[in-house]
Protein backbone atom coordinates (compact mmCIF):
# COMPACT_ATOMS: atom_id res chain seq x y z
CA UNK A 1 0.00 0.00 0.00
CA UNK A 2 1.27 3.42 -0.92
CA UNK A 3 1.76 5.98 1.82
CA UNK A 4 0.61 9.59 1.68
CA UNK A 5 4.25 10.42 0.93
CA UNK A 6 4.45 8.27 -2.25
CA UNK A 7 3.48 11.07 -4.71
CA UNK A 8 6.18 13.33 -3.29
CA UNK A 9 8.75 10.55 -3.43
CA UNK A 10 7.80 9.76 -7.04
CA UNK A 11 8.27 13.42 -7.95
CA UNK A 12 11.70 13.46 -6.29
CA UNK A 13 12.75 10.27 -8.10
CA UNK A 14 11.68 11.79 -11.42
CA UNK A 15 13.65 14.96 -10.68
CA UNK A 16 16.73 12.98 -9.61
CA UNK A 17 16.74 11.08 -12.93
CA UNK A 18 16.67 14.36 -14.87
CA UNK A 19 19.29 16.23 -12.87
CA UNK A 20 22.63 14.58 -12.16
CA UNK A 21 23.66 16.76 -9.19
CA UNK A 22 20.20 16.71 -7.56
CA UNK A 23 20.67 16.43 -3.75
CA UNK A 24 18.12 13.62 -3.51
CA UNK A 25 18.78 12.38 0.03
CA UNK A 26 18.82 15.85 1.60
CA UNK A 27 15.61 16.85 -0.15
CA UNK A 28 13.97 13.51 0.64
CA UNK A 29 14.75 13.88 4.35
CA UNK A 30 13.58 17.50 4.39
CA UNK A 31 10.32 16.65 2.64
CA UNK A 32 9.77 13.65 4.95
CA UNK A 33 10.15 15.90 7.99
CA UNK A 34 7.82 18.50 6.53
CA UNK A 35 5.26 15.86 5.54
CA UNK A 36 5.39 14.25 8.99
CA UNK A 37 4.93 17.63 10.67
CA UNK A 38 1.93 18.32 8.46
CA UNK A 39 0.40 14.90 9.23
CA UNK A 40 1.03 15.34 12.97
CA UNK A 41 -0.76 18.70 12.94
CA UNK A 42 -3.60 17.35 10.82
CA UNK A 43 -4.11 14.43 13.21
CA UNK A 44 -3.91 16.63 16.28
CA UNK A 45 -6.26 19.25 14.84
CA UNK A 46 -8.87 16.58 14.02
CA UNK A 47 -8.75 15.33 17.59
CA UNK A 48 -8.91 18.83 19.07
CA UNK A 49 -11.78 19.80 16.77
CA UNK A 50 -13.73 16.74 17.90
CA UNK A 51 -13.29 18.04 21.45
CA UNK A 52 -14.46 21.54 20.55
CA UNK A 53 -11.15 23.39 20.64
CA UNK A 54 -8.37 24.46 18.28
CA UNK A 55 -4.58 24.23 18.60
CA UNK A 56 -4.13 27.85 19.66
CA UNK A 57 -6.66 27.67 22.49
CA UNK A 58 -5.28 24.29 23.55
CA UNK A 59 -1.72 25.63 23.77
CA UNK A 60 -2.94 28.70 25.68
CA UNK A 61 -4.71 26.48 28.22
CA UNK A 62 -1.63 24.29 28.61
CA UNK A 63 0.53 27.38 29.06
CA UNK A 64 -1.71 28.58 31.90
CA UNK A 65 -1.86 25.10 33.40
CA UNK A 66 1.95 24.91 33.38
CA UNK A 67 2.27 28.01 35.58
CA UNK A 68 2.59 27.36 39.30
CA UNK A 69 -0.26 29.75 40.08
CA UNK A 70 -2.24 28.87 36.91
CA UNK A 71 -1.88 32.56 36.13
CA UNK A 72 -0.01 34.56 33.51
CA UNK A 73 0.12 38.11 32.18
CA UNK A 74 -1.26 38.58 28.66
CA UNK A 75 2.17 39.68 27.39
CA UNK A 76 3.72 36.46 28.75
CA UNK A 77 1.01 34.40 27.04
CA UNK A 78 1.77 36.25 23.80
CA UNK A 79 5.47 35.37 24.10
CA UNK A 80 4.78 31.75 25.05
CA UNK A 81 2.52 31.28 22.03
CA UNK A 82 4.73 33.26 19.66
CA UNK A 83 1.83 35.51 18.72
CA UNK A 84 1.12 39.21 18.76
CA UNK A 85 -0.35 40.87 21.83
CA UNK A 86 -3.47 41.62 19.80
CA UNK A 87 -3.87 37.95 18.96
CA UNK A 88 -3.20 36.96 22.59
CA UNK A 89 -6.04 39.30 23.59
CA UNK A 90 -8.37 37.56 21.12
CA UNK A 91 -7.30 34.18 22.53
CA UNK A 92 -7.92 35.37 26.09
CA UNK A 93 -11.33 36.74 25.04
CA UNK A 94 -12.31 33.33 23.65
CA UNK A 95 -11.03 31.44 26.69
CA UNK A 96 -12.89 33.83 28.98
CA UNK A 97 -16.08 33.50 26.91
CA UNK A 98 -15.90 29.73 27.37
CA UNK A 99 -15.41 30.14 31.11
CA UNK A 100 -11.93 28.59 31.13
CA UNK A 101 -10.08 31.71 32.33
CA UNK A 102 -10.85 34.93 34.12
CA UNK A 103 -9.05 38.24 34.07
CA UNK A 104 -7.98 39.59 37.46
CA UNK A 105 -6.07 42.64 38.60
CA UNK A 106 -2.69 41.96 40.17
CA UNK A 107 -2.59 41.98 43.97
CA UNK A 108 0.56 44.13 43.79
CA UNK A 109 -0.29 46.48 40.93
CA UNK A 110 -3.86 47.28 39.90
CA UNK A 111 -2.63 48.40 36.48
CA UNK A 112 -1.37 44.87 35.83
CA UNK A 113 -3.79 42.23 34.58
CA UNK A 114 -3.43 38.46 35.00
CA UNK A 115 -5.19 35.63 33.22
CA UNK A 116 -6.22 32.90 35.68
CA UNK A 117 -7.25 29.37 34.79
CA UNK A 118 -10.69 28.64 36.26
CA UNK A 119 -11.90 25.38 37.78
CA UNK A 120 -13.87 24.81 34.55
CA UNK A 121 -10.68 25.37 32.56
CA UNK A 122 -8.79 22.86 34.69
CA UNK A 123 -11.64 20.34 34.35
CA UNK A 124 -11.66 20.80 30.57
CA UNK A 125 -7.90 20.15 30.39
CA UNK A 126 -8.29 17.00 32.49
CA UNK A 127 -10.98 15.78 30.07
CA UNK A 128 -8.95 16.79 27.01
CA UNK A 129 -5.60 15.21 27.85
CA UNK A 130 -6.35 11.45 28.15
CA UNK A 131 -7.45 11.06 24.50
CA UNK A 132 -4.41 13.14 23.45
CA UNK A 133 -2.08 10.92 25.46
CA UNK A 134 -3.71 7.74 24.12
CA UNK A 135 -3.26 8.96 20.55
CA UNK A 136 0.38 9.90 21.16
CA UNK A 137 1.07 6.52 22.75
CA UNK A 138 -0.45 4.76 19.74
CA UNK A 139 1.60 6.85 17.31
CA UNK A 140 4.95 6.44 19.05
CA UNK A 141 4.46 2.78 19.98
CA UNK A 142 5.44 1.92 16.41
CA UNK A 143 9.01 2.67 17.57
CA UNK A 144 10.65 0.78 20.41
CA UNK A 145 12.33 2.69 23.26
CA UNK A 146 15.77 2.64 21.60
CA UNK A 147 14.35 3.91 18.31
CA UNK A 148 12.49 6.69 20.10
CA UNK A 149 15.68 7.75 21.88
CA UNK A 150 17.62 7.61 18.61
CA UNK A 151 15.00 9.73 16.84
CA UNK A 152 15.10 12.25 19.70
CA UNK A 153 18.90 12.44 19.49
CA UNK A 154 18.89 12.89 15.71
CA UNK A 155 16.09 15.45 15.82
CA UNK A 156 17.89 17.49 18.49
CA UNK A 157 21.08 17.35 16.41
CA UNK A 158 19.24 18.69 13.37
CA UNK A 159 17.52 21.36 15.46
CA UNK A 160 20.92 22.51 16.75
CA UNK A 161 22.10 22.82 13.14
CA UNK A 162 18.99 24.78 12.19
CA UNK A 163 19.61 27.12 15.14
CA UNK A 164 23.19 27.59 13.92
CA UNK A 165 21.93 28.31 10.42
CA UNK A 166 19.54 30.93 11.80
CA UNK A 167 22.42 32.62 13.60
CA UNK A 168 24.72 32.65 10.59
CA UNK A 169 22.31 32.60 7.64
CA UNK A 170 23.42 35.89 6.14
CA UNK A 171 27.10 35.04 6.44
CA UNK A 172 27.01 31.49 5.01
CA UNK A 173 24.71 31.64 2.04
Amino acid sequence: MDSSFTPIENMLNFRAKKQKDFPYQEILLTRLCMHMQSKLLENRNKMLKAQGINETLFMALLTLDAQESHSIQPSELSSALGSSRTNATRIADELEKRGWIERRESDNDRRCLHLHLTADGEAFIQKLLPPQHKSLHFLWSTLDADEQKQLETLTRKLLTRLDQMDATALQQF
